[in-house]
């Protein structure tokens, strides 16, 4: 290829481009991960092992790596077990009402698990709706239900996680090939010996990586074990992270930190691994390329209406129940008092906007969900345009850029807020900025936190445009760079709509960086919520619970809209780490 001007649109301005957008993420994501490694090595001003040692001879931490084990394990399989079910459920049976059913258990997906853990305490809290039924119904003297307990949290995960392979099962279960179930079914199996017998084992592949997924999802979850495990005590990897950074007293306390962080990291970074092997692999896979037309598993008129009724109960106790009981508590005037006419009330919810903190929390989140997901849309687009045509001269790295996009949604956010504390606790060498307790740290925190979610989208959507389009731009005379803005960027709109849209949902309910890295005056809705929740101020919490729940659940079905124009239906929820 011929070297052009600049005004043309040659090589030098896609490669300026990329080398600035480099350095954009080697400030993001490589240099706090970097300090974030060396601290771990640091004890007393050396280098050595002390910190690691003193991880693994830590009694506190060590029952936090257990507790972790027993809620990751169960959770992780229980939410696959769930998820791969409905996902049959709803596209390989002739149960009534199944579209619907599709989008509907898809809702817990949506919600964010801390928001759905302070929920679930309203049902079954000492004094939940549920359990305070139970016990007038039964004249019961303690609650019979614990939420706050390993047992609780593997409910609550389990519950609000199973809507992952529920989601990335799905468009693999819809190419498999009707012919082989239909087979099946002409020979006398039942409708649940096709499913054990033909259809799951088609989609080893696909269920081995939506269970990996959910295991890394849980093992990096701060808000649910920090809810359901602050009143008893118990612990997991996050949380044990997240106190010991808040230990001032402990000497040391960052570099063991950072220690026990790089444990945690290693976990996440060995799933990530074998995820991208699984599905990268076809090695199980029959399918035939297109989705299937007919119903291969036909239930009778008892069974259909059985399946159905499972389904609805999952739906009423996974979404309904906790919202509803979310929404109750917000409009109760006196907590613990019968819910009724004369105890309801909706100035919970006017009160929000009277607080100070709390409307400024609203729009700082907004603000950083905004300009995160704008700059989060350039850079990815930048990122996942060359990576995808790879054509322009001077782009080097593309391998490099692709690891740090993804790397930083793949491991939990207390790591990355740590990395960022580390980094920019004290002023950037050479600049002289000192970023920690201001509102960039945050901007920074969350752009590096979420950059997946944008690359993820627009890459599926640039792989869809026939480079042939392009082409002819530039045989009629166009340069690259007009060519991209002329040809590619309207054909990429509704997906970089979706996008912006996509990233900002799971921004202004972020809890584990904000948890962190906020400081006085720079709350976000998230940190509200959660001091809410600590200091005992239920119906507040409730009133928060419920504005945030819809706020993110009709951005999360708004993005899926311009996800799904022209076709673009990607796999961002289906494959995060694609």
């Amino acid at each position: 290829m011929k070297q052009k001007s600049i005004s043309r649109g040659g090589w030098i301005i896609p490669a300026a481009v990329w080398w600035i957008t480099a350095a954009f993420l080697l400030f993001t994501v490589v240099y706090p991960m970097l300090v974030l490694i060396v601290s771990s090595f640091r004890s007393g001003g050396t280098f050595s092992l002390q910190n690691y040692t003193r991880v693994f001879g830590d009694r506190s931490i060590q029952n936090s790596m257990i507790n972790s084990l027993k809620v990751v394990i169960p959770s992780t399989v229980l939410s696959t077990v769930l998820g791969v079910f409905t996902a049959w459920a709803v596209v390989r049976t002739n149960v009534p009402g199944r579209r619907l059913f599709r989008k509907l258990l898809s809702i817990p997906y949506f919600i964010p698990p801390f928001i759905g853990a302070i929920a679930w305490t309203f049902l079954l809290g000492p004094k939940g709706i549920f359990n305070q039924a139970l016990m007038n119904l039964f004249h019961l003297e303690k609650a019979p239900f614990n939420i706050y307990s390993i047992g609780g949290m593997i409910f609550v995960m389990t519950v609000y996680r199973f809507a992952v392979p529920f989601i990335v099962v799905i468009p693999t279960m819809q190419k498999i090939s009707a012919s082989y179930e239909e087979a099946a079914r002409i020979s006398g199996a039942s409708p649940w010996r096709t499913m054990r017998d033909i259809t799951l084992p088609l989609l080893v592949p696909s269920i081995l990586g939506a269970m990996l997924l959910v295991f890394m999802f849980i093992l990096s979850d701060f808000g649910v074990s920090a809810v359901l495990g602050a009143p008893n005590q118990i612990r997991l990897m996050t949380t044990e992270i997240f106190y010991l950074i808040n230990r001032p007293d402990l000497e040391g306390h960052l570099q063991i930190a950072a220690a026990y962080s790089i444990l945690l990291s290693v976990f996440a970074l060995i799933g990530l691994i074998i995820y991208r092997r699984i599905l990268g692999s076809s090695k199980y896979a029959v399918v035939s390329g297109k989705s299937s037309t007919s119903d291969p598993t036909r239930f009778g008129k008892g069974g259909k209406w059985f399946l159905f009724a499972i389904l609805t109960f999952l739906f009423l106790l996974t979404t309904c129940a906790p919202i509803l009981a979310s929404f109750v508590t917000a409009t109760t005037k006196t907590y613990g008092v019968a819910y009724g006419p004369g105890n309801m009330t909706f100035q919970n919810f006017a009160k929000l906007g009277a607080i100070r903190n709390i409307s400024r929390a609203f729009r700082n989140s907004f603000v950083l969900a905004a300009v995160s997901a704008v700059v989060i849309m350039i850079v990815t687009l930048i990122v996942a345009y060359m990576t995808v045509r790879q054509k322009a001269r001077g782009v080097r790295g593309i391998w490099f850029m692709q690891t740090m996009v993804t790397l930083p949604y793949s491991m939990p956010g207390t790591i990355i807020a740590l990395g960022m504390i580390l980094a920019f606790a004290q002023p950037l060498p050479v600049l002289g900025w000192k970023l920690y307790g201001t509102f960039t740290i945050l901007l920074v925190a969350y752009i590096a936190r979420f950059l997946n979610l944008g690359y993820n989208n627009i890459t599926g959507a640039i792989s869809q445009i026939d480079p042939s389009l392009e082409e002819a731009s530039r045989i009629s005379g166009a340069g690259q760079v007009r060519t991209f803005f002329n040809i590619v960027i309207p054909l990429l709109r509704p997906s970089l709509i979706g996008t912006v849209l996509l990233v900002i949902a799971p921004t202004i309910s972020e809890i584990s960086l904000s948890s962190l890295l906020w400081s006085v005056r720079n709350e976000t809705i998230g940190t509200i919520v959660y001091s809410a929740q600590e200091e005992g101020k239920i119906l507040r919490t409730a009133a928060l619970a419920v504005t945030l729940i819809v706020l993110v659940v009709i951005i999360n079905f708004i993005a899926q809209y311009f996800s799904e124009r022209r076709g673009f239906l990607h796999e961002e929820k289906k494959h995060p780490f694609h």
